[in-house]
């Protein structure tokens, strides 16, 4: 029974592979539905992920490792969720392991401008206790085709942090950068980005100020 139930989980997988391939190759056949916005959608740049699709993207760098998911809720809106595995205290080098929790929310105001903000949930472990916060980053980006498969933009991001506990304080501050995203084909693409600028840390034992830098390569996938 196991066998029968493999080999026609093969079958099925292997005809939708087919049926796929077949609507891509002839895109006037009966029945088929083409989404907005074929293939000009976005997650880190300029435009959104398109109304109705779904999209998967890892990110690899500095300061950590983060997965997430966006939903188009609209053509111009986006939604979803992110998890963040940091080995840098927000952006900067302190080594601090932590996690955040994040709902991530694009808005494009225009053709070619995205407005963004990723509220959530931030622990880090601080030298044998824990850190708690809220964290409330916000930011802008605008991007432009320069080929069919290549976006350049340029961004500023507002990284926020308030932490209760370990200690009680805010951390913020500005950082500005360039990033670009190469379509492998319709529904892949390659993402990269840097930001940098100064970090402001305010807490019972002053205000201290660092260098912030993300440095992030990622990949994403339009599960359509």
């Amino acid at each position: 029974m196991g066998k029968i139930l493999w080999s026609a989980a093969a079958v099925l997988l292997l005809g939708g592979a087919a049926a796929r391939a077949q609507v891509e190759q002839y895109p006037g056949t009966a029945g088929t539905i083409i989404p907005i916005g074929d293939t000009d959608w976005s997650t880190t740049a300029g435009r959104t992920v398109g109304s109705g699709n779904n999209v998967l993207q890892a990110e690899a760098g500095w300061p950590g490792v983060s997965l997430t998911y966006l939903h188009g809720s609209s053509d111009r809106t986006d939604i979803g969720a992110r998890i963040n595995f940091n080995y840098g205290f927000m952006n900067t080098t302190n080594s601090l392991t932590g996690v955040d929790f994040q709902v991530p929310l694009r808005h494009r105001v225009t053709d070619a401008v995205v407005l963004q903000a990723s509220p959530g949930l931030t622990l880090y472990s601080n030298h044998g206790s824990t850190l708690f916060g809220i964290s409330a980053p916000v930011g802008i980006v605008a991007g432009g085709h320069v080929s069919n498969s290549l976006t350049l933009d340029a961004g500023m991001e507002f990284p926020i942090l308030f932490s209760f506990t370990n200690p009680l304080g805010i951390v913020l501050g500005p950082l500005f950068g360039v990033g670009g995203e190469y379509m492998l084909d319709r529904n892949v693409m390659v993402t990269a980005r840097v930001r940098m600028g100064p970090e402001l840390s305010v807490d019972h034992n002053g205000t201290n100020a660092q260098f912030g830098l993300q440095t992030l390569i990622g990949i994403a996938y339009n599960l359509r």
